[in-house]
């Protein structure tokens, strides 16, 4: 029996608490000591900065609401004291068991998580209803919303890593998840490292979703009897034994979109290295799928006589033993595609229902490099002279387009649509371009190449376009800007848990000068870092990319 605590605005350093709790939390540091509540119609409310920390294996039940709105510079964190046991997933050891929303009443308020960062929730259960969300869990319960959150280092055993949804039309827009995972080595087999929907239709925008995995369908997402709208996200390096980046699953109608996402660099240990398609025939439109891996069907996978469409989808540079931009399992498993740029063809594809078996629709279709621009924080953007630059279908209608593409550009640019996430533009100049520029920066420094294997070049952003030609009106010209010194008082090399790997001495950077500066990472295994320089006025952030040797 839970020990009530109706808490008001408390200020101290730190508080203690267990039971049911209810009003403000401002403290510092928010001590966790037993199961929590907030009971049908009460409200909590947790200040910007405040840390809970759980000193057990405690669950913390919603039946009421929660409003956790950080900001900034002051995230909400939830974690556990002592993480020992976490990387044993058959004990509950070393987590907190997560925030659980289950049936709540539609009277109560909406529940808030903005700003706030979960680490080390972990649902241990050999039960299916229960053994899901590591960090949070709502079923049967449609207001609530989670947005500008990270995730990090949370597990459960079934369905989603981080977070789980079961009948719940919610929001979950501008999250981080990383290193998130379900399921265990035999089965049960997990479903959706980072997020699992089983009948629900949510919204997944705008996310990134890096280093998550499940043991059994989608490394990142799982989506199962109901589709939802999955828009804009950043679904790269994550790992199933089915659907890399994505599983969709069970579904016996769709209408809603999987649009605008860059789904690149994830793998698969059987099928679908990008996305895993099975018993779905879901709507992708302007996704780019890049770069995945798997033994069958590297970009994508279709099983149980499915059909999904493709349009305006970029599916290139994929790899597998069989299939390396798709496989289809059966003769009438099939998919359509319209205006995509698709490495091979479809004779290519592997499986009963590719090569001479396939009969899909394959109209308007290329099969030409993309021409990725493969530097900078958006290394799968379109490089000047690409072929997919205004070859995207020129009726949208029904498409349902975000207003911008992953860069914030706008999604239809020069009167025609690209082919894949990102539409081409050119920063600062007054036309349209098509061939040979090397790069454009403004402010600050670039980095290149990026992604990189080890080696890479820091050096000002404002610099020259060379041997760049624009045709306006049949006219061809070059295009330069000035050149910019920029004064580099110090430069630190970053991971993705905050950690200072490398700093470098003051140095001036030149555009285009070889010899400004050096670095070299290849000692430092694949994944995402980030460099944070200050020349004295401000800091600037760049993410850097490193892979390995192909």
């Amino acid at each position: 029996m839970m020990t009530t605590v109706i808490l008001p605005i408390i200020h101290a350093d730190h508080i203690t608490v267990q039971g049911t709790v209810s009003g403000t939390w401002s403290a510092d540091t928010v001590f966790v000591a037993g199961d929590l509540l907030v009971a049908d119609g009460q409200h909590l409310l947790i200040q910007p900065g405040v840390k809970v920390i759980f000193n057990g294996t405690f669950h913390f039940f919603i039946e009421g609401s929660i409003e956790a709105v950080g900001n900034e510079t002051d995230s909400i964190f939830f974690t556990v004291a002592d993480t020992t046991g976490f990387g044993t997933d058959t004990i509950a050891a070393g987590g907190w068991r997560g925030i659980r929303f289950d049936g709540n009443r539609v009277s109560n308020d909406t529940s808030l998580f903005l700003y706030c960062h979960f680490a080390f929730g972990k649902m241990v259960s050999d039960d299916p209803a229960t053994g899901n969300g590591g960090a949070i869990s709502v079923r049967g319960f449609n207001k609530v919303r989670i947005g500008r959150s990270l995730f990090r280092h949370n597990f459960a055993t079934f369905n989603g890593g981080a977070v789980s949804l079961d009948s719940a039309n919610i929001m979950i827009h501008d999250c981080a998840f990383r290193h998130n995972r379900c399921g265990l080595s035999l089965p049960p087999w997990g479903y959706g490292g980072a997020v699992s929907s089983d009948n629900s239709s949510p919204g997944i925008r705008g996310n990134i979703f890096e280093n998550n995995a499940s043991t059994g369908i989608g490394g990142a997402l799982a989506v199962r009897y109901i589709d939802c709208d999955i828009y804009s996200n950043v679904i790269t390096w994550n790992y199933s034994a089915l659907g890399g980046g994505i599983g969709i699953l069970h579904m016996p109608e769709v209408s809603r979109r999987i649009n605008n996402n860059l789904i690149a660099d994830n793998t698969a240990l059987y099928f679908g290295g990008g996305v895993a398609n099975i018993n779905a025939s879901p709507i992708y439109i302007n996704n780019t799928i890049a770069f995945n891996t798997a033994t069958y069907g590297g970009g994508f996978y279709c099983k149980d006589s499915v059909s999904p469409d493709f349009y305006n989808t970029i599916i290139w540079g994929n790899t597998a033993a069989v299939g390396d931009q798709g496989y289809l399992f059966e003769v009438y498993s099939q998919a359509d595609f319209f205006h995509c740029d698709v490495e091979g063809g479809p004779e290519l594809f592997g499986g009963s229902g590719g090569g001479e078996a396939f009969f899909g629709a394959y109209e308007a279709c290329i099969e030409e490099d993309p021409l990725f621009a493969f530097q900078g924080l958006h290394p799968y953007s379109l490089a000047s002279g690409s072929p997919c630059i205004d070859a995207g279908a020129t009726d949208t209608t029904g498409f349902m387009l975000p207003a911008f593409d992953l860069e914030g550009n706008p999604r239809v640019s020069g009167g025609r649509i690209d082919i894949g996430a990102y539409e081409f533009m050119v920063t600062g100049v007054g036309a349209w371009g098509h061939g040979g520029v090397e790069a454009w920066g403004h402010g600050g420094v670039v980095v290149w190449p990026n992604p990189t294997t080890g080696k890479f070049r820091v050096q000002s952003s404002e610099f020259r376009v060379q041997s760049s030609e624009f045709r306006v009106q049949s006219s061809e010209f070059r295009v330069q800007s000035s050149k910019f010194k920029v004064e580099l008082h110090s430069l630190e090399l970053i991971d993705i848990y905050g950690n200072i790997l490398e700093t470098s001495n003051p140095v001036t950077l030149e555009p285009w000068n070889p010899g400004t500066l050096e670095l070299n990472i290849s000692h430092l295994p694949a994944g995402i870092y980030f460099l944070r320089v200050w020349d004295g006025n401000s800091f600037q952030s760049v993410k850097l990319i490193k892979v390995s040797h192909r």
